[in-house]
Order: structure tokens, then C-alpha cells, then sequence
């Protein structure tokens, strides 16, 4: 039976999925995160594989989705870690991604201008560090966009969402991120 892989296991999204995957499907699981071993517990012994890895280690990732269906990306925040993703997905000859993506509002062409030529030397450094984040997943997201990858994406909600339903939101996203691979599965 073909794994699936949780790229970024160890977090938040990445947890909320896992523990939904084991509920409502029979697959095994591959879950990677940086110090994985550390931070995840087996749930499951016979249907989790933990591995411990960086996604900008390609040998690592290629190894870790041989024999995988899906691959679940819970975290888009450098580009060069995306590129990485792909390419072992690439390599490892699995087509289907269920991605994390900015928020739909930066998702246009006039945002993704805007924001690029957006310069902040002016704003304040939290102000700043979110700025660069927001850049940095839109980039992430060009590069999935242009994988010619299989991809399926769960936006995610706007700062003032969050607000509103702090720790909800989290939940929202797995639970999307689960009905994508539905769709896959159809």
C-alpha cells in the first residue's frame, strides 16, 4: 500500500493532520520534520515511519517519499526548502501534493507585484519579519504553481482570522488539507 508523507509533521498543521490521516484513512504515514524522533511520538508503531531531516536535504527527502501516493506540505516558508520539496518529489516519482498556500487575497498577480516591490526599511522589525514571511511563502507558492506537480492547495486564513479563532484556524487547514486528498482518492 503507498505511504503518505507529512512534510513538516512536527508542527502544528502538520500534527492535526497526522492524527486525522490515522482516523479516517488505513494508509501508512511517513512523517518528517526536523528533529522529528524528539518531538513525535508514535501513535501508531505499524502505519508511522518518523524520520528526522531538513527539506533542504534532498538525499533525505528523495529516500523518505520513495513508495509514497501523496505528499502532505505543511509549511512554505523558504523557497529554496520548496525547490527542495519538489525536486525529491520529482525524483521519487510522486505527483500528488496537498500544499499550504498564502492567503487567497495575495494569491493575484497585482498582489504578488505589489508585495514584491514592496520595500520596508521604514516599518517596524515585527512589521517587517511578517513582510518577509508573506514574501517568502508567496514565492514558495510561484514555485509549486510551476512544478508541473499534481497540487492541490488549502489557503491559508488572513492575520485577522486568525485573531478571531485563534488555534481553530489550525484545525480548519488539516481538515481541508484531509478533504483535498479525498479528492485525490475519488
Amino acid at each position: 500500500m503507498k505511504r503518505l508523507a507529512i512534510l513538516g509533521a512536527a508542527g502544528t498543521i502538520g500534527q492535526r493532520s497526522r492524527q486525522k490521516l490515522l482516523e479516517r484513512t488505513n494508509r501508512p504515514l511517513v512523517l518528517y520534520a526536523r528533529r522529528a524522533t524528539e518531538r513525535l511520538h508514535e501513535i501508531d508503531a505499524a502505519r508511522e515511519t518518523i524520520i528526522d531531516g531538513d527539506f533542504l536535504d534532498l538525499g533525505r527527502l528523495v529516500r523518505a517519499l520513495q513508495g509514497c501516493q501523496s505528499v502532505f506540505l505543511t509549511d512554505i516558508h523558504d523557497p529554496r526548502a520548496t525547490l527542495r520539496v519538489i525536486e525529491a518529489m520529482k525524483l521519487a516519482q510522486v505527483n500528488q501534493l496537498i500544499s499550504v498556500a498564502p492567503e487567497k487575497r495575495l494569491c493575484t498577480s497585482a498582489a504578488l507585484k505589489q508585495l514584491a516591490d514592496l520595500t520596508a526599511p521604514f516599518l517596524a522589525p515585527e512589521k517587517h519579519q511578517l513582510l518577509l514571511q508573506q514574501k517568502n511563502r508567496l514565492m514558495s507558492y510561484q514555485l509549486i504553481v510551476g512544478s508541473e506537480l499534481a497540487v492541490r492547495f488549502v489557503h491559508l486564513p488572513s492575520m485577522e482570522e486568525c485573531m478571531i479563532q485563534p488555534g481553530g484556524w489550525q484545525e480548519a487547514v488539516a481538515e481541508e488539507m484531509l478533504a483535498m486528498y479525498h479528492c485525490y482518492t475519488a
